[in-house]
């Protein structure tokens, strides 16, 4: 009854989870962009098909690995998901039923780690999780609707020019989507310096590339975190760590990282500024350069 998309280069243990949990008419979708890939060669079980998509031009290789599937997919339902997302046995069942009961779901995500991550994961429990839940936006590593919420074609079509998946679901969707904290996902993030740049910088490229004025509203609103943590470092403090460990309480996040939430305002607001200013991001092993929207170069 559903048709699953996932995007990867490696046969991951989310590809034998879902595999596992297909029902008699789903369909799984692993996608990858080469023929020498290691996931192309794999043994697909009985339910799972493997794509080579081919390399991105103009757009993210996601994207381009969604857009390839969608062209090919059959059933009514979509899942659309991510190869680093933990899910227990019965997530698909519970995606399909939760799509059945509000048309388009997605679920919600807290990105934790050690390392590095862990200075700024308390403030991005703010600006990612909560701002994601209270928009009702969705995350492409856990969502699904039916084919005839959108014009499909279309966003396959503006999918093969762009970066941000999600990003761009939320403009064809709209109001019809509604973002699950029942499905609140701890997603592992590795804590090595380059892990962290890489991924704050495209978390800001996100926000600000596709929607300047919001990207306008996002700078003003971490500026003026940062002059409160300068001008009133005690009472900043005080009122910051306050709030997360009331946030991590409401998502159900058990983690002793909210302790460090004032550092994590500083650093994210810092890091915001300059990832404003840099020109290209890597992800998943290539550059991109994003000017607007419909505007990518793959560098390399």
């Amino acid at each position: 009854m559903a048709s699953v998309i996932l995007p990867t280069t490696t046969w991951t243990d989310s590809c034998e989870s879902l595999a596992a949990q297909l029902g008699p008419d789903d369909e799984l979708f692993v996608v990858c962009d080469r023929p020498t890939d290691p996931v192309a060669s794999h043994d697909a079980p009985d339910g799972v098909r493997i794509l080579v998509a081919g390399d991105p031009v103009g757009c993210s290789a996601k994207a381009n690995a969604l857009a390839y599937a969608l062209e090919r997919a059959d059933q009514e339902r979509l899942v659309l998901t991510d190869d680093d997302v933990p899910r227990d046995d019965e997530w698909l069942n519970r995606m399909k039923a939760l799509g059945e009961e509000h048309g388009a779901v997605s679920a919600l995500p807290v990105f934790v780690g050690d390392g590095y991550w862990r200075a700024v994961e308390p403030f991005l429990v703010f600006a990612v999780t909560l701002a994601v839940w209270v928009a009702n936006a969705p995350w492409g590593g856990g969502v699904t609707f039916r084919r005839d919420q959108l014009d499909l074609d279309a966003y396959v079509s503006d999918l093969r020019r762009t970066v941000s998946d999600d990003g761009l679901l939320w403009e064809y969707l709209g109001d019809e989507l509604t973002t699950l904290r029942s499905e609140l996902t701890l997603v592992p993030v590795e804590g090595d310096p380059r892990t962290v740049h890489d991924r704050l910088v495209r978390f800001v490229k996100i926000v600000t590339v596709p929607n300047p004025v919001g990207g306008v509203v996002a700078f003003a609103s971490v500026s003026l975190v940062a002059l409160f943590c300068l001008v009133a470092p005690i009472v900043a403090a005080a009122t910051l760590t306050a709030a997360t460990y009331l946030a991590y309480r409401f998502f159900g996040v058990d983690r002793s990282t909210w302790l460090l939430a004032y550092p994590s305002a500083l650093l994210v607001s810092l890091a915001f500024c300059y990832a404003l200013v840099v020109p290209t991001f890597r992800w998943g092993g290539r550059r991109y350069r994003w000017r607007s929207t419909f505007d990518v170069t793959v560098v390399d």
